[in-house]
């Protein structure tokens, strides 16, 4: 008799300090959890700036292309059309094997006050310093773990359904491909939704040719990637305007159908819900 009273008197003593415990580590989850600000896709930019690539001016020229294109009506009509009606974009710049340069760190679009604040961020960053051939297999690298905790890295601030890599390259890499297509095959397995690429300047068609075979894929939103090609000196705006646009509204289009999993504070609090319940019942 001993024994069971004691028994039941542990359980009484016990159980509203399991309760208070599940309820701070749910509290804690929940607190995780709301530090992250939720949009529709996280978009990585990716601009080649290796020599044989793009000169001063044509660097010029992409970024203000880029500022025009996310200002446009047709990308923030895409950015609106999700769920959250915002996304999170970070601009990179790419060259050889030591050299990735965030351009513009993570920060988030969702009305034309934040487009033109972006727009302005791109119009005045300086072009970094790389020598010799790009290498795509790091950019890529180095790009999905920005993503943050969906990916693998170290969180960034942002949670969403999609995460993207449009690429803006200006020359074909050097060397074989296996390390390229890894890096690719990598992202998509880590939670990358989609590579699209665009091939800037004279030799577009051979690096669109290179790109499409070795670096583009996935999908979001029913849309797959793609690549294209633009010269520098014309119609780059329109391009990434509409390259951009199609990507968001495929973000925006994989967040309205994603079914959110239970969370882990969810589960905690129904655990606390039930050790309540057991307690009632003795």
């Amino acid at each position: 008799m001993k024994k069971a009273t004691f028994s039941r008197r542990g359980l009484l003593f016990t159980a509203p300090f399991t309760c208070m415990m599940s309820l701070g580590i749910a509290l804690i989850g929940l607190q995780t959890k709301a530090e992250a600000e939720l949009v529709d896709s996280e978009l990585v930019l990716l601009v080649d700036i290796t020599p044989r690539g793009l000169n001063g001016s044509e660097f010029d020229q992409v970024m203000n292309s880029y500022a025009a294109a996310f200002t446009s009506s047709q990308v923030l009509d895409s950015i609106q059309s999700g769920l959250y009606g915002k996304i999170a974009v970070s601009l990179m710049f790419y060259g050889n094997a030591s050299t990735q340069v965030v351009g513009i760190p993570w920060m988030m679009i969702g009305n034309s006050v934040e487009a033109e604040t972006f727009a302005a961020l791109a119009r005045a960053v300086n072009r970094p310093f790389s020598i010799g051939s790009p290498s795509v297999a790091s950019a890529l690298n180095v790009a999905t773990l920005s993503f943050g905790s969906e990916t693998g890295g170290t969180a960034n601030g942002f949670e969403s359904s999609a995460q993207i890599i449009e690429i803006a390259a200006a020359s074909v890499p050097l060397g074989g491909t296996a390390a390229v297509t890894a890096a690719r095959n990598g992202a998509l397995a880590s939670g990358v939704e989609m590579i699209n690429t665009i091939a800037l300047g004279n030799r577009a068609a051979a690096i669109e040719n290179y790109y499409a075979a070795n670096v583009i894929g996935g999908g979001a939103g029913g849309v797959l990637a793609s690549s294209s090609t633009s010269s520098i000196n014309g119609g780059l705006a329109g391009m990434l305007t509409n390259q951009l646009s199609g990507g968001v509204a495929a973000g925006a289009a994989e967040s309205l159908s994603a079914v959110p999993e239970p969370s882990t504070s969810l589960a905690l609090l129904s655990s606390v819900a039930l050790l309540l319940v057991r307690r009632r019942q003795h």
